[in-house]
């Protein structure tokens, strides 16, 4: 009897270890840096069979949400931080580095509504909340980078830094103040104080079917962020006050001193589309010859049509992401 029962329990460890799934299972290679007396996690797609052939980076740089970069519902991946992934392949190694405090893979039912919080507490992880602002996403991405250049599987002549929503805004401050990047995708931005004002746009848009009161909401929270702007333990939930101060910079002037090839990319519904085209206005003023503007009629934040309209099959991302490309070869 006890034979069968120590069978029972190989065999069910067996059946354990075998189902345990690895980044390697959805293709990707899985690197690890040390910044700041922590593991950072790295996944890097490539084409198959040519992980080890000399390709410049596309260094992609995660949006708001706290979501771990590998989101499966047990054999398929069920969630895509990424919006060039299977697109970048091609002609780079697609670099994705995972949010601190975050697994780096996640069933999709231990998240709550798509969100990764911690299951004690249900809370987000406090190393998040920590780090999840501006200057410790820039510093931390430098880091990969000097790591990244030094493997013989990349081509340093071309990294190319994507960055979509509040990704945008740290896409750009790398280019700021990294050296060695060649070209800035900055994608669904908001140019002047991008996080704050993208809440308040957002909130306009629902008082148009009820006043709420959140718009003055808004402003009483930036009122509270301007007195308390490094402030870590008010205002908890999705952010600190350090976090969203510091994604609400203006980031005109940031843009501006940029020389490298830049495209600003967004849908003309999205919030903040009329602030893009401000932003166009401007560097027609003033002479600027290194950006190009891609705006994309009644598509929104992510390149969709409205639900209401929304009749056509037609996969608008991937035109967006194929334009994205052509851009960088042109330039």
């Amino acid at each position: 009897m006890k034979t069968i029962f120590l069978s029972i329990i190989f065999t069910i460890s067996g059946i354990l270890c075998f189902a345990q799934k690895t980044p390697k299972d959805f293709g990707y290679k899985h690197l690890n840096v040390v910044f700041e007396n922590d593991t950072i996690d790295i996944l890097v797609k490539s084409k198959k069979g040519e992980e080890h052939i000399k390709k410049p980076i596309l260094f992609e740089v995660q949006g708001s949400t706290a979501v771990p970069l590998i989101v499966y519902d047990g054999e398929r991946q069920v969630s895509y931080v990424s919006l060039t992934e299977g697109f970048a392949e091609k002609d780079y190694h697609l670099v994705m580095v995972n949010k601190p405090g975050l697994p780096l893979m996640s069933h999709i039912d231990k998240l709550t509504k798509g969100k990764y919080k911690d299951p004690k507490t249900k809370e987000y992880p406090k190393k998040y909340l920590q780090n999840n602002n501006l200057e410790y996403y820039v510093k931390r991405n430098n880091e990969i980078i000097n790591f990244l250049i030094k493997q013989n599987w990349v081509d340093r002549s071309k990294i190319v830094v994507v960055g979509h929503s509040e990704g945008s805004t740290i896409a750009a401050h790398m280019a700021d103040k990294i050296e060695g990047i060649t070209h800035l995708i900055y994608s669904g931005g908001t140019p002047y104080y991008p996080r704050i004002l993208a809440m308040i746009q957002q909130d306009r848009k629902s008082e148009l079917k009820k006043d709420d009161g959140w718009v003055k909401k808004d402003f009483e929270y930036w009122k509270d962020l301007v007195k308390y702007p490094f402030a870590k333990d008010r205002n908890k939930g999705w952010n600190t006050n350090y976090g969203t101060y510091s994604f609400s910079q203006n980031e005109n002037d940031v843009l501006k001193r940029l020389k490298i090839p830049v495209l600003i990319s967004y849908g003309t519904l999205d919030e903040g589309a009329p602030f893009c085209d401000m932003f166009h206005i401007e560097t027609i003023k003033e002479r600027h010859t290194n950006f190009t503007f891609n705006a994309y009629i009644g598509l929104n934040h992510y390149y969709q049509l409205p639900k209401s309209v929304n009749n056509s099959k037609e996969d608008y991302l991937s035109k967006v992401v194929k334009d994205w490309f052509l851009w960088v070869k042109d330039n």
